[in-house]
């Protein structure tokens, strides 16, 4: 028997999922990007760059600057 089908028939509710994210391993608090999330992908920033760059330089580049 499962530990869910125990619990229905001792009438206990449901176990609530424990948030394991610490505050501290948030950024900015209403950012939902954790520390750990950017240790797992190291190349999500230089990805965001490359994309900003390329993004720039299709829409005029340096001649908007001007």
């Amino acid at each position: 028997m499962g530990e869910a089908k125990r619990r229905e028939v001792l009438g206990i509710p449901p176990r609530k999922k424990i948030m394991d994210i610490k505050k501290s391993d948030k950024y900015i608090s209403w950012l939902p990007i954790t520390k750990t999330r950017i240790k797992k992908y190291p190349y999500m920033g230089v990805a965001t760059m490359a994309l900003g760059a390329i993004i720039f330089l299709v829409s005029g580049g340096f001649d908007t600057i001007s």
